[in-house]
């Protein structure tokens, strides 16, 4: 490898070092066990939320059927006075009037057991909403106190993430255009580190790849050779392998 390429790698190498230093900072944010409480009870309280929603949603349901038993009810209470008050005039109207006390009967029957069944809903439904409530406030104050923590962490690494960026950002600027494109592209497609050494083989003059590990083939091994150009691409995982020596 010529000297003025044998730079631009060991540039790009130094910036990969700072790379990995701001990105392992970042995996320890994001797998910070605060976080992820937060996340739990993020979650928690989400559902507890839609529970208590879902139990206002019930519990208008059940005051609309129980306005309208109530009217069904204090209408055949109207009809039951009204027959109650009436005069008799004769054995057929009598039985009509019997018939038609009967029914009612049997319809007040009926009002009385949806009524019940009312009451056992509006007791279930108003259960369900305390615990969401009471299990909803406990949620949201293990989520304070996680975000407490995990901000804590993160306050603590800000020093250092500002000054790795503001090394990587001065770092780029003397990077070889072509070899940061190169660079970029790996990272995007989660090769990383996109840049690996050249791991010796067991066979002489031999190269694997220090990024998958794969043995290099012959054209490789010749690119990476003291006659070669220094570095080339591993077929497998597309990294750029490098032998500076």
């Amino acid at each position: 490898m010529d000297e003025t390429l044998k730079q631009k790698f060991k540039v790009l190498l130094a910036y990969q070092k700072k790379d990995i230093e701001l990105r392992k900072i970042n995996l320890t944010l994001e797998r910070d066990a605060a976080l992820a409480e937060m996340n739990k009870h993020k979650r928690a309280f989400n559902e507890a939320k839609q529970a208590i929603s879902d139990c206002e949603q019930t519990a208008g349901g059940l005051l609309e059927q129980f306005a309208s038993l109530q009217k069904y009810i204090d209408d055949n209470e109207a009809l039951l006075a009204e027959l109650e008050a009436a005069e008799t005039v004769g054995e057929e109207d009598l039985e009509s009037r019997v018939r038609r006390l009967e029914s009612l009967k049997s319809k007040f029957q009926t009002a009385d057991k949806k009524m019940h069944d009312i009451d056992e809903k509006s007791k279930s439904v108003c259960k369900r909403r305390g615990d969401a409530l009471k299990y909803g406030n406990a949620a949201k104050q293990k989520f304070g106190e996680a975000r407490d923590k995990h901000n804590a962490l993160v306050g603590s690494k800000a020093d250092e993430i500002a000054r790795l960026k503001a090394e990587l950002d001065q770092m780029r600027q003397q990077l070889d255009q072509k070899l940061f494109e190169e660079y970029t592209s790996l990272v995007n497609d989660n090769k990383f580190p996109p840049v690996v050494p050249a791991a010796p083989s067991d066979k002489k003059d031999m190269f694997n790849c220090g990024g998958c590990g794969l043995s290099l083939p012959q054209n490789s091994n010749a690119k990476l050779s003291a006659q070669g150009q220094g570095w080339c691409r591993c077929e497998n995982c597309r990294r750029m392998i490098v032998h500076l020596s």
